[in-house]
């Protein structure tokens, strides 16, 4: 473990967003050291997350932020001179069976292509003809966006692990933050079981762990961890190649590809925040059901493996970007699902905000200081 004394900022988090946001500040000439708690990038959340990326949210701000990380999905390959794919543009399916919920992802879908995001509204008979393994006798509707898709968690953070590290970032490994300090109201420095780092600008990108980080600074954060359980099938045959993620907004069951069979997910309503990733093999029974109820076939397809994760979630399900009331101590935490999505996006804001003293999108919306007044919260309806 070297001994470093003083740096332009640390990032707290090598997740992807920390390793997303230490490659956008080397880029803008900003050295920054990575301080991660595991011994090696992307060890957390994003990890275990399922790989989805899309721009089809309820909120604009999400709907554009989405849109500046897809564009960075497609790019990537030759931006970070990375080999391997890394980003399938499969798009996303929403099937749709509730009048009302209908309704609102029309008038979602309207909004997003109005923003420059290519999403169709489908019939039940263009959903039937497209993807004939779906059960549409119920559907009213569904919208389908073809630069939606997949991208893969491990691969990315690598990329940006191997691409920042070539730019001079520096990234320390088993080295846990113990104390954020803080003088005059303006962050001074780090210290971990090594010592202490003294720095102007601290970064907490610690997904799960995120209020916990910003405790040590004195800053409040509603973020909470909630486990979300992940489970694969056996390989099979019958599911084409650009087969989309699917979410069935009646039951919230998502499905894709993976592995060559699928990959199965559900939000459970009932979970309370923890950080427990433990797998319940009665709620994997029911993630199996529900998804049998779009996909009849998956009854010939075995169980393969699952798996646990965490959001890192807030009250409105939106993430909390930007300045934290405390100088020099910037938040990246609180995507509520969406932070791989998000993670090339975010770190070109953060990397924005310290060079620039500003982000280059309008994300005013996503400060903490929403939760801080009595003004209504704008809440992302679209959450799987």
């Amino acid at each position: 473990m070297s001994e470093i004394a003083r740096a332009d900022v640390v990032v707290i988090g090598a997740g992807c967003i920390g390793a997303s946001i230490a490659y956008h500040l080397a880029l803008r000439g900003v050295r920054a050291v990575v301080l991660e708690k595991e011994n090696a990038p992307g060890l957390g959340s994003t990890g275990r997350c399922a790989g989805g990326v899309r721009q089809q949210f309820s909120t604009p701000v999400n709907v554009l932020l989405s849109k500046l990380s897809i564009e960075a999905f497609a790019r990537m390959n030759d931006e970070l001179d990375h080999e391997g794919e890394l980003y399938w543009p499969v798009g996303y399916l929403f099937c749709l069976t509730d009048a009302a919920r209908w309704q609102a992802f029309q008038a979602g879908a309207q909004m997003q292509r109005g923003l420059g995001v290519p999403v169709e509204t489908l019939t039940p008979a263009d959903v039937a003809r497209r993807w004939p393994l779906l059960e549409t006798s119920d559907l009213l509707g569904a919208t389908f966006c073809g630069t939606d898709g997949l991208a893969d968690p491990a691969g990315v953070t690598a990329a940006y692990f191997a691409a920042a590290k070539r730019r001079g970032a520096l990234f320390e490994f088993e080295r846990e933050v113990t104390a954020v300090h803080v003088h005059g109201g303006k962050v001074t420095g780090v210290s971990t079981a090594a010592g202490r780092i003294d720095t102007p600008v601290v970064i907490d990108a610690a997904g799960p762990q995120a209020a916990a980080v910003a405790a040590l600074a004195g800053v409040e954060l509603p973020v909470v961890p909630v486990r979300r359980q992940i489970f694969t099938t056996q390989p099979v045959d019958w599911v084409p190649a650009d087969f989309p993620m699917v979410v069935d907004m009646a039951s919230g069951v998502y499905m894709h590809r993976e592995s060559g069979g699928l990959l199965l997910g559900l939000a459970d309503p009932a979970e309370p925040p923890s950080f427990d990733t433990h797998i319940d093999f009665d709620f994997r029974d029911r993630v199996f059901m529900a998804a049998l109820e779009r996909l009849p076939q998956l009854e010939d397809a075995g169980y393969r493996a699952g798996w646990g994760g965490s959001y890192e979630v807030t009250p409105d399900h939106n993430a909390i970007l930007g300045p934290s009331g405390v100088e020099g101590f910037l938040l990246a935490n609180g995507f509520s699902g969406h932070g791989f999505m998000h993670a090339p996006g975010v770190g070109m804001l953060i990397a924005d905000w310290v060079a620039d003293g500003q982000p280059r999108l309008d994300v005013l919306e996503l400060g903490l200081e929403r939760f801080q007044g009595d003004t209504a919260l704008f809440t992302e309806a679209n959450v799987i």
